[in-house]
């Protein structure tokens, strides 16, 4: 077990279609760039420009067939910015969803010598502006692993009030673009993720209403996802179960918001963190949480881990988290670990032996599940 700053880490276990606007293209070299295979895949598939996009899924019939995915248009090669993995290719990408604004997000692929172990994308918190790298990335590429991050030209969540659930056909879409173009499509190597804070809630979203437990092999998720209850977190009183324990070191785990702007910005409502609420700001926290009815929980062929900072005072996030991770069944029991004393707020990396934890899980957990 490893030891932060004499505290222990606590551990609690618990069809491909394709519809292409493009028939044949023209592969033209780009002078002077270096062009990733995601691009290059996208040119062959597509061309240039042109829209990459996925037809649904078949799913079983016991199951609520996930929500629509958009589609991506690769806009071309661009110098990578801050944060970027060693030697990787950067691209410019424009993603359409149903319902919300297009965005434009640069992805960044990074490929380690010879045959890569699979792929690992990194999702950054917040609104995700910036590559998630925290020294995760070199690490994960020097073990073997292809590395992709993407940021967004603003944060992904915001669609002028449609919605958080609707936001996040964003990253999904991404990530399914990424298995089909960076992964090629292939169950025969690991695909996984790994994100923070709103980039686990991304994933958390992926999973749980675009259908990506089809692809994913294993996601490691810390702190939260905070969006897992927004009812709650909008309004404590609404919950009425007994204190959340995360972990041993956190029995009471907070799940309150502090404040409602950010949620009444992403909801276009107007009382969250205000009372009393109103009835219909309640309902549509409770639809666009991330644990809600109309998701899907049962991920037989996914495997999830969680880590959590939880010095104090310790982040709403840490309880919101504990309300997904209490709804979801995955290939494992999911395990919780939490860290103490050399980390703050979610940045639970922070701890040298929570890195050390997070990328050996990591390393052991990303393997092919779906063969």
């Amino acid at each position: 077990m490893p030891l932060l700053g004499g505290v222990p880490s606590q551990r609690v276990p618990r069809n491909l279609q394709f519809r292409s606007l493009g028939e044949q293209v023209l592969m033209k070299a780009v002078y002077g760039l270096r062009v990733p295979r995601f691009f290059l895949a996208a040119l062959f598939l597509v061309g240039l420009a042109s829209v990459f996009t996925f037809a649904d899924d078949p799913v079983a019939e016991s199951v609520r067939p996930p929500l629509r995915l958009g589609k991506v248009t690769v806009l071309g090669p661009v110098a990578c910015p801050a944060g970027a993995t060693r030697g990787a290719i950067c691209t410019s990408v424009s993603v359409a969803c149903p319902a919300v604004p297009n965005l434009t997000a640069t992805l960044s692929e990074a490929s380690p010598t010879g045959t890569a172990l699979g792929t690992i994308i990194l999702a950054n918190g917040g609104g995700g502006t910036t590559f998630f790298n925290a020294g995760f990335a070199n690490t994960y590429l020097n073990d073997g692993f292809r590395v992709f991050q993407l940021l967004w030209a603003s944060d992904w969540e915001n669609t002028n009030g449609v919605g958080v659930k609707s936001a996040a056909c964003r990253p999904a879409t991404i990530f399914r673009y990424a298995f089909f173009t960076v992964q090629a499509g292939s169950h025969a190597s690991a695909f996984c993720a790994q994100g923070t804070s709103g980039g686990g809630a991304s994933i958390g979203y992926s999973l749980a209403q675009y259908g990506m437990s089809d692809y994913f092999d294993y996601v490691l998720i810390s702190g939260g996802p905070g969006v897992s209850r927004m009812d709650y977190g909008c309004d404590k009183d609404l919950y009425t179960g007994p204190a959340l324990t995360l972990c041993p070191l956190l029995t009471n785990a907070p799940f309150a918001y502090t404040g409602g702007k950010q949620v009444n910005g992403w909801e276009n409502t107007t009382t969250c963190s205000v009372k009393p609420p109103l009835q219909s700001d309640i309902d549509k926290w409770a639809a666009d949480a991330l644990v809600t009815p109309s998701g899907n929980y049962t991920y037989p062929k996914t495997g999830m881990s969680w880590y959590f900072c939880v010095t104090p005072p310790a982040n709403d996030s840490n309880g919101q988290g504990k309300f997904l991770i209490d709804q979801v069944h995955p290939k494992n029991v999911p395990d919780v670990s939490c860290y103490s004393g050399a980390c703050t707020s979610e940045s639970v990396w922070q701890d040298k032996n929570a890195f050390n934890a997070m990328v050996a899980e990591m390393i052991s957990q990303c393997v092919p599940n779906h063969r």
